[in-house]
């Protein structure tokens, strides 16, 4: 089974990042370029055809949204704890949250989703709801973290520029008033969400090509534990409590998985721990080829 998701989810899915990062190298892409199509074009379509497609209610994207918001929470206070323990220096605590509490639910998370539940809407409803909870957290904490200096205003505002906000929120209005879209758009917009896992992936594997050389191993090796061992374990505890069952409780365990998020790096990029959460990006995106598969044959056991 482990030889199967292997080859059948990471296999594909690395050779997406691989091929990012070897353009990278050779051609010196223009990261800011394929962020920007990725930000404001592929992800918000994607997000939009799946959301729209989606059988998810109200109450279950309650549920899963209040079982998001105790994740990141606790996720937060063991970032606290461990920064105390270890006596991690003051400026890089944020940096240190941030790699392990924000996680790649969108160039990796909703990839490995469809992959692994064949393109099932609903699960991918489930996916699509990890990246909107994960890029408002990102871009309201995540950016107070990474820069002491920005305040939450700031970051709110910066939030309330995504599209994939407006995508989410148009698609869900839709699917529930159960409009039908023209032939016409679906035909545009199906190419497009069909193209977002590859591009998403190349994307990835572009900025992973660009990092710093000096690496704090110690603080390393921890984040990269809790981001993939600890995120899980303390999931597994969460979804039990909620009593969350079949691929609800498949979908959010897979979903905890997942490894630190480029967002992270791309927050405390003109930061004093750059390399840093660059390292932690690429570290715990390597680990999660071996760490991904186990947790979802894991999720085929426990529910």
């Amino acid at each position: 089974m482990f030889i199967h998701l292997l080859l059948e989810v990471m296999v594909p899915l690395f050779f997406y990042v691989i091929l990012g990062y070897t353009f990278n190298k050779i051609f010196k892409l223009h990261l800011s370029t394929l962020t920007t199509l990725l930000v404001y074009l592929f992800l918000p379509v994607a997000v939009f055809m799946k959301m729209y497609s989606s059988p998810l209610s109200g109450e279950v994207a309650g549920s899963i949204l209040l079982f998001l918001i105790i994740q990141y929470a606790l996720m937060s206070f063991v970032s606290l704890i461990a920064c105390r323990i270890r006596g991690i220096e003051p400026s890089m605590r944020g940096a240190f949250a941030n790699s392990i509490a924000l996680n790649n639910s969108g160039n990796l998370g909703l990839p490995v989703n469809a992959l692994v539940f064949k393109n099932d809407p609903f699960a991918m409803s489930i996916g699509v709801l990890i990246v909107l909870f994960q890029n408002i957290m990102t871009f309201t904490v995540g950016i107070y973290n990474a820069e002491a200096t920005v305040k939450m205003k700031e970051a709110i505002i910066k939030m309330l520029k995504l599209p994939i906000l407006y995508s989410v929120v148009l698609g869900f209005i839709l699917q529930l008033s159960h409009v039908e879209l023209s032939d016409g758009i679906v035909s545009v917009f199906d190419p497009i969400t069909a193209a977002f896992a590859p591009f998403a992936l190349i994307t990835l594997g572009a900025q992973l090509a660009e990092s710093g050389n000096d690496i704090d191993w110690a603080n390393l090796g921890l984040s990269n534990f809790l981001r993939l061992i600890g995120a899980p374990l303390l999931a597994y505890g969460i979804i039990l409590i909620f009593g969350f069952e079949g691929i609800i409780a498949k979908a959010l365990f897979i979903g905890s998985a997942f490894p630190s998020s480029r967002n992270s790096a791309l927050l405390s990029f003109k930061g004093p721990h750059a390399s840093f959460a660059a390292q932690t990006v690429i570290s715990s995106t390597i680990i999660s080829s071996v760490t991904i598969p186990i947790v979802i044959q894991l999720s085929d056991i426990l529910f």
